[in-house]
């Protein structure tokens, strides 16, 4: 069956995250995301700061891709980020800076993880680092619900997971209405036609 039938069709919201653990002294590295759901593509800006001697303050064009991971039951799946990181974005040339691979909870709240960074003289390696939504650091895009476009790409995590009790959930919370839509879009003569093929 196709994804692209089930999924919402179109989305394009942002998000921010900080990964790391907060700490003093501790690597910071905060990603201001923008998620396009049709190709499952993410771009934006990364900052990673550091109270070392010298400072660490490296900004970065970031852009990468999410897709699902799907995994027995009882327990969930989980988003696959992954993000590669440059001055200047993927079409310019210049080294890529930084490598970030994230495992997301299905309501893109939180997670872990691995990134790795070049300092200028090496390359550090940071591992199970926290991943937390930041959404007071979200400034809105004009007209965009971030709340309805987070429960859309949650919709589309569980719709390609196939985890029937987090769809049952989503049935009955604000989500619903969507999942009506993508049901119903199964149910269409293209739809029909997408199944079997």
């Amino acid at each position: 069956m196709s994804e692209s039938l089930l999924a919402p069709a179109e989305g394009l919201f942002p998000v921010s995250y900080l990964v790391g653990a907060n700490l003093p002294g501790a690597p910071r590295l905060e990603l201001n995301l923008l998620v396009y759901t049709p190709d499952r593509s993410v771009r934006g800006h990364a900052q990673l700061t550091q109270a070392t001697n010298p400072p660490l303050d490296l900004h970065l064009d970031v852009w990468g891709t999410y897709s699902y991971l799907s995994v027995q039951p009882p327990s969930e799946g989980k988003i696959l980020l992954t993000l590669r990181g440059n001055q200047g974005g993927p079409q310019a040339n210049s080294p890529i800076q930084l490598n970030l691979q994230g495992l997301l909870e299905l309501d893109w709240q939180r997670g872990l993880a691995n990134y790795r960074y070049y300092s200028g003289q090496r390359w550090i390696e940071i591992d199970n680092a926290p991943v937390v939504l930041q959404p007071q650091h979200v400034q809105t895009l004009a007209n965009v619900d971030l709340q309805r476009e987070l429960h859309s790409a949650t919709l589309e995590a569980a719709i390609a997971t196939g985890d029937v009790a987090q769809l049952k959930q989503l049935a009955s919370g604000a989500v619903g209405k969507a999942l009506d839509q993508a049901i119903a879009s199964t149910k269409s003569p293209a739809g029909k036609a997408a199944k079997k093929a």
